[in-house]
């Protein structure tokens, strides 16, 4: 009885062993990022910074329209233009509401496929323009939009080099006319950091918002 049990424990402790390695090994969701990445912004994130100034707020509380593996999924679908071969309306995901009150206006953020050339349609004077390496910008008093050329992975992948990825977002607290453009930059900035979560999520090859932001208007935006 003695050598049965003796002889028993390195079998369980094996048996042990596999268990937390099989737990360790298994595909965490979506590639490493958890279900809320797309809109989830930590308390003391630089996201959370510029978002609290743009929306006049101290507090905020958020309502995500899409779980990390649903937004991929739709956003596949959207590219590929099921059924009828054709761009869908965008697809809605991130709301912000500041200090937890959804009646006084919000940021919300919304992505979207278009054409190449809707990069540089918008001609409003009133309109800051931004470039980056992998992406253009342009920005008004409420509604900031980003483009960006996303290399989508498989068989998405020569579909996606006709499109740009955009996300639009839009700021309908009440902010009154913006003079300076400062809240209009913080704007860009955030909602840069937003799509970069987009673009992790959706796993762009090109990884087009690696770097960090340099928030600066192109020379012939209006200053």
């Amino acid at each position: 009885m003695i050598m049965r049990k003796h002889r028993s424990w390195p079998l369980l402790a094996v048996a042990a062993l596999f268990t937390v390695t099989s737990c360790a090994g298994e595909a965490p969701s979506q590639a490493g990022h958890p279900d809320n990445y797309v809109c989830h912004i930590s308390a003391e994130s630089t996201e959370a910074e510029l978002l609290l100034q743009v929306i006049r707020g101290e507090t905020f509380t958020d309502r995500i329209g899409n779980r990390a593996p649903d937004f991929v999924e739709k956003m596949q679908i959207n590219l590929r233009g099921y059924p009828e071969n054709r761009i869908t309306q965008p697809l809605r995901q991130c709301e912000y509401f500041p200090n937890g009150q959804h009646g006084n206006g919000q940021a919300s953020i919304e992505y979207s496929w278009v054409p190449l050339a809707d990069a540089e349609s918008d001609k409003d004077p009133d309109t800051r323009r931004y470039r980056w390496a992998g992406a253009t910008g342009k920005s008004h008093d409420v509604s900031t939009d980003i483009y960006v050329q996303c290399d989508m992975p498989g068989d998405l992948n020569a579909r996606s080099k006709k499109f740009l990825l955009r996300a639009e977002a839009s700021f309908t607290v009440n902010l009154g006319t913006v003079k300076d453009h400062g809240t209009q930059d913080q704007q860009m900035e955030f909602l840069y950091y937003m799509t970069r979560k987009a673009t992790d999520v959706l796993g762009c090859e090109n990884k087009p918002l690696a770097k960090e932001p340099v928030v600066k208007p192109r020379t012939e935006s209006t200053s």
